[in-house]
């Protein structure tokens, strides 16, 4: 800003001041404001000086202000505000609804509103009555921790059995000598159980739902030239009007509900399609494979990307979502009655599997753990292959790989030792006495990827950390933007996957994101390529390949 500061001086001096008639707060000294709001010279440093919102919020809190309005196209300040914010307008939504979601967000907070000039003409009236559940949703409190820790109690039981040797120790030690050991011992059990508490895993559990029938008329939608399937003759059987349509042949009209049969590309012009035509009945996307349920599972990573999409959908239309139905990979006598079950609501879920006789609805459940004792350090050999290695997941991974064994760290980022960081990152790992490098390569380029590993024979760690967010509504996402959005995810991990299949790898780890699991809001290329991913590492476990 500095080469236009003192242009702007001279434009200001040709601008007539006047004192405000409400207090300011200036974001140059964090303090109410006086006559230096007049004066050109303040507007050029609120150029160029520190934003001190931080301590313009301290002042408005220390005058007794409790409430804060943002006036702006979105709610970035508002988010600052430790939860006292409350935000006008927000990008991609009707300002009238924001307005009035402003107007009450204020009011709950005890702010006085004059709801007579909102609503003119306008009567109050009471709330109708109605019977508690006296259901409670508050997070509660944990139980009390006992007495005795789960790392305490293991301590002491090794103590009692005279077990030097899960304690770390050496049993010809003197207590002295001992004691260091002994502490570190606790210290690391200590850190693995809040770890261990961390942890979360997808489950499946059975879930009832009625025989139903469907009635109106329900769109099934597939890919040109595909012949009809199973779905429309459940869906017909169970007493629906059944049309059979592409993306182009889609038209406006009442419809019962949308089931979609496409591929994760074709399903993003689906749901801008169905926006245009005015559908508004849920949409159902059904895939075969994209989860891994039960024991012998084949996944299908490009269906697990249709999840991973899907959890966007419905966050960002929530009016139209219907949910995610997996189906076995054999048609069996009740599968039909299942899927209409699901379709029609029945079992009040939204992220399903049909396995055999049943349907299970997912649930992110405590990943349990066998409990404290006797831990092995992981241990690797060879040579480790960390792509985005330079970034902050990739250079954390490598630091923590330097203890493990491996003789060899090999780093890939698009550019090589040009990209920050890189070769202070690899002077670091090379003075534990590592060999590290940095290479230049596009994982999304096969070739690239090929002539990389064939450098690497000893090729035992690859750890795949390599991709960029994206962001971007999904009403405004084409194509073309979605596969952008992947491209260095899921390509980088196709070719991987295909190229390390023949080596005897001791791991095989793809970074992946809980946007995949539940979704997140203006990430719908970034949820379906770290859906894809969890979907791979499920098919190469199903083979027998390592995989995480």
């Amino acid at each position: 800003m500095d080469g236009m500061l003192a242009e702007f001086g001279e434009v200001l001096r040709g601008v007539e001041f006047r004192a405000p008639s409400v207090p300011v707060v200036s974001n140059v000294s964090g303090a109410v404001a006086g006559e230096e709001l007049c004066s050109p010279e303040y507007w050029v440093r609120h150029v160029r000086e520190t934003v001190r919102f931080a301590d313009g919020l301290n002042t408005l809190r220390e005058q007794g202000v409790t409430s804060f309005l943002e006036l702006g196209p979105d709610g970035t300040l508002s988010a600052l505000a430790d939860g006292d914010g409350v935000s006008v307008l927000r990008r991609d939504r009707p300002e009238p609804l924001t307005v009035m979601a402003a107007l009450g967000g204020l009011y709950v907070r005890g702010v006085e509103v004059d709801w007579d000039a909102v609503f003119p003409g306008a009567r109050r009236v009471d709330l109708p009555t109605y019977a508690f559940q006296r259901e409670r949703f508050w997070l509660e409190p944990a139980a009390a921790q006992p007495a005795t820790s789960a790392v305490d109690a293991a301590f002491w039981d090794a103590v009692e059995r005279g077990d030097a040797e899960a304690l770390g120790v050496d049993a010809e030690q003197s207590l002295s000598a001992a004691l260091p050991a002994l502490a570190s011992w606790r210290r690391a059990r200590q850190e693995e159980s809040v770890i261990d508490s961390w942890r979360y895993r997808l489950t499946w559990t059975p879930v009832a739902g009625p025989s139903s029938q469907l009635s109106g008329v329900w769109l099934v939608v597939v890919e040109p030239d595909e012949a009809e399937t199973d779905v429309v003759a459940a869906l017909r059987g169970a007493g629906a009007e059944v049309r059979v349509v592409t993306i182009d042949e889609l038209d406006a009209g009442p419809v019962a509900g949308v089931v979609s049969l496409l591929s994760v590309e074709a399903t993003v012009a689906l749901v801008r399609a169905l926006g245009a035509a005015g559908v508004d009945a849920p949409l159902w996307c059904v895939t075969r494979g994209a989860v891994c349920v039960v024991d012998g599972d084949v996944v299908d990573p490009y269906a697990s990307a249709v999840w991973g999409l899907g959890r966007v959908i419905g966050l960002e239309h929530p009016e139209r979502w219907g949910g995610l139905i997996d189906l076995p990979s054999a048609w069996g006598e009740r599968t039909s009655g299942l899927l209409c079950s699901v379709l029609s609501g029945g079992t009040g879920e939204d992220h399903t599997a049909i396995r055999g006789d049943e349907v299970l609805g997912c649930r992110l459940s405590r990943a349990t753990t066998s409990g404290p004792g006797p831990s092995t350090a992981w241990e690797a050999s060879g040579t480790a292959l960390i792509t985005g290695g330079t970034g902050a997941l990739g250079s954390h991974v490598a630091r923590w790989l330097v203890d493990t064994g491996v003789e060899e760290i090999v780093l890939t980022s698009r550019r090589g030792a040009d990209a920050p960081g890189a070769r202070e990152l690899v002077a670091e790992l090379s003075a534990t006495g590592i060999s590290a490098r940095v290479v230049a390569c596009d994982v999304a380029d096969r070739d690239a990827v090929a002539e990389l590993i064939e450098t690497m024979p000893d090729l035992r760690v690859v750890v795949h950390a390599a991709g960029v967010p994206s962001w971007g509504a999904l009403s405004s996402l084409t194509a073309q933007g979605l596969q952008d959005g992947m491209r260095a995810k899921v390509a980088g991990a196709i070719h991987l996957d295909e190229l390390t299949r023949d080596m005897s790898l001791e791991a095989f780890v793809l970074f992946s994101s809980v946007a995949g699991v539940w979704g997140s809001g203006s990430q719908s290329a970034y949820a379906a390529a770290n859906a894809f991913l969890d979907g791979l590492a499920w098919r190469r476990r199903g083979v027998g390949l390592v995989a995480t």
